[in-house]
Order: C-alpha cells, then structure tokens, then sequence
C-alpha cells in the first residue's frame, strides 16, 4: 500500500518562453474525444494545489490542504533543473531531498571576490535527507546530493570527495548505491567527476557527467563499475516501461529515443525543421503512453513516440512577457497524457525578488490554473515517485 508520499507523477523541467507562433493544426483525440490542437494558453490566477505532493521551503505539502514540517529547507543547488529536488519511495513512505548548510552568506548579487571570498573558501555542505510518513526527519548522507529510488526500496545518489562546497571549484563527487536508505554506501561511479543523478531505466542508472562549460553528457551504469557513454547532451523523458530514453542535443533542436539496453537509435526528430518550427526544445520531461511533454522555446512541446518514429504533436505557446524564464518540470498526471503540471520561475525584476508557482494545463482546452506565488529561494517543486520515472 502506499503511503501519503505515494503518486503517479513525472517530473521535469527548465526552459526559456518565447513568442509563440503557432498556426498549424496537429491533432490527438484525447480521453474526453475533444482535439488537441497548436496554440497559445489562457492562465488564470487559481488557489487549486497541484496534483500530488510538493515542497517548497521547509514545509512537505500533500496536494490536498495538509502539511508537515523538513528538518531543513529544501534545495538543489547542486542539480538545478537536471533532477527532481524530492523523491518518494516506491512505497510512498520516505521521501529523500536536497538540503544545503550554508558555511558563511553570499549576495547572489556581488561576485565573491566582491565579499573576500577567496578560490578554495568553504561556502556550504550539500546535504541529502530523508522523512518519514510518521514526520520523522534525518540526515541521510553529508556531503551528498541527487537521489534516485528504484522499484525494490534501492537507492541511488552522489557522494562528494570532500562534503564542503568551495569557491572557485567544481564540486567533485562519486556515484554509490545503498539497498536501502540506511544501507552501507557501494561505489557504482569511482572516477570522480561532477555528477547528477538521473534515474533508474530498469536496473540500470542514468546519471549525468558535467563537464569543462557545463557539456552534459549522459552515462549508463548496468552494475557496479559497469559505465557505458550513452550519449552526449540531455534526457528528455524515460518511457513508461523503462527501456528507451527520449534524449536531446547540446544546442536543443535534436531529439532522439534510445534503446537504454543498447544505445541505438530507434528514432529521430529535429525541431527546427518541425511544423510548427521550434527554435528548441529543452530537458527533463515527461512519457505517459507514447507522449512525451517537454519545455520549448514557444512554451511547451508535446511529441508523439511511435515504435520507429518521432513527431511533433502540439505545441502550448506561452506569453513571453508574463513567463519571461518558461517553465520547469513539465510532467503529465493523467494517464492517457491530457493535463500536465509545471513549475514556472520568474527572475527578479526591479525591486521585487524570483518568484515560483505552479501551472496545471488542459491541453485540449488549452485552459492553464496558475497556483500561488512563492518566493524563488523556497525551491517550489513537486514530489517525484521513483527517481527514474518521467
């Protein structure tokens, strides 16, 4: 049975809104019989909670008006919109998430030389902690950052080299597996490097390797020490079943779906030559059925996958003047791919600070309830089940 954390969701994230101009008609029959087709949204100011659980500050939301206290704020500050910030347990009764323990304050707006930060200075711990259904609330691992469940109660996640993030250095870690969250840590990833953890295909691990100019590169771990390149560039999407990844170029206009097992190739879209033409299309989605949902330059691409192709669906264009940075974790919560959920971020402006809030979308209606605003630094986000499930 699953606990309170327990859902059905995706997560998925980070793009720039763009002007929209979407004419052409694609359509889809959705759950009701209606037609999905290409054009801009209407948002509505709404007081609707998302669909499942959410964090944001210091506080665990369940969806449905109740709450309970972290230990600690939340935060990914080391995985920023590469992975979930929170994730349940398979059986919805822990959740790990992303803390930071702050070793001395930084003005995000004065370089650190400006507040005698020298390079090699500590300025804060990451930090993976874990809660339980019963409220109960503890550290999970210092030094430590980016979790992922699988099925059987495994968890996955980045250990650093040292625990104290310092100016002027990459902040250098290793990938380890416990069989459970209060299991000894085994090394999977022994060479260090910077890296995030995607999630579970299986039992294979996706995990991101960051390197010189923030190149992405995507690696497949099929046991301890086992650790194949799957390919440079970003994840999309996992299919639900698993075996195939939904992948996107370094510039954003290539996606492809990859057979996990393999690497190779099963089909191919390039966004700009589309109809409707996008600029890009960015990482981290969502795939529930043989749709895939993803942020893009006009506001939100929806593909559909089929066995050896790849197609450019529906396209939800956003106002650029109202959704200046676009949106986070698109993610659908329906099974048969109708409404999507995301987080959209807004970056300060004059004397007001970032703001966060949620949108939840019709896509046939094209209808969007926009949720309250909370402040940037509360990492607003929604509860992932299973790191690996998109």
């Amino acid at each position: 049975m699953r606990g309170r954390f327990g859902m059905s969701m995706t997560a998925a994230v980070g793009a720039s809104a763009a002007t929209a101009s979407a004419v052409a008609l694609f359509s889809v029959l959705s759950a009701h019989g209606a037609v999905a087709r290409t054009g801009p949204l209407t948002v509505r100011a709404s007081a609707t909670e998302p669909a499942g659980p959410y964090v944001r500050g210091k506080s665990l939301y369940d969806g449905k008006g109740s709450k309970d206290a972290l230990g600690e704020e939340v935060s990914g500050a080391l995985t920023g919109p590469l992975a979930p910030v929170a994730v349940a347990s398979p059986d919805g009764k822990l959740l790990a998430y992303g803390s930071w323990r702050q070793l001395r304050a930084v003005d995000a707006q004065q370089s650190f030389s400006q507040q005698g930060i020298a390079d090699g200075d500590a300025i804060g711990v990451p930090e993976l902690r874990l809660h339980d259904d019963a409220g109960h609330d503890e550290l999970l691992a210092r030094g430590a950052y980016s979790a992922a469940w699988r099925s059987d109660g495994a968890i996955a996640l980045v250990e650093g080299v040292e625990p104290e993030f310092r100016a002027g250095a990459s902040y250098l870690g290793r990938v380890v597996f416990r069989r459970s969250a209060r299991a000894k840590s085994v090394m999977w990833v022994s060479e260090p490097a910077h890296y995030v953890v995607y999630g579970w295909a299986g039992d294979r691990l996706i995990v991101y390797r960051i390197g010189l100019g923030e190149k992405l590169e995507l690696l497949a771990v099929d046991a301890p020490g086992k650790v194949r390149r799957l390919t440079e560039g970003s994840a999309v999407a996992l299919s639900p079943d698993e075996t195939q990844l939904a992948v996107l170029d370094q510039e954003g206009t290539n996606v492809r779906v990859l057979d996990v097992a393999t690497g190779r190739e099963r089909s191919w879209l390039d966004v700009t030559t589309a109809s409707p033409a996008l600029r890009w299309v960015a990482y981290s989605g969502s795939w529930v059925g043989d749709h895939i949902v993803a942020p893009a330059s006009a506001g939100l691409a929806v593909l559909h996958a089929r066995p050896s192709s790849l197609e450019l669906e529906q396209v939800l264009s956003l106002d650029r003047a109202q959704f200046p940075a676009g949106v986070q974790q698109p993610r659908f919560v329906d099974d048969s791919g109708n409404e999507i959920e995301a987080t959209a971020d807004v970056p300060p402006s004059g004397s007001a600070g970032p703001i966060s809030f949620f949108l939840h979308c019709d896509r046939t209606t094209r209808d969007c309830e926009r949720g309250p605003a909370a402040p940037g630094k509360d990492w607003l986000r929604p509860v992932q089940q299973e790191g690996g499930k998109r």
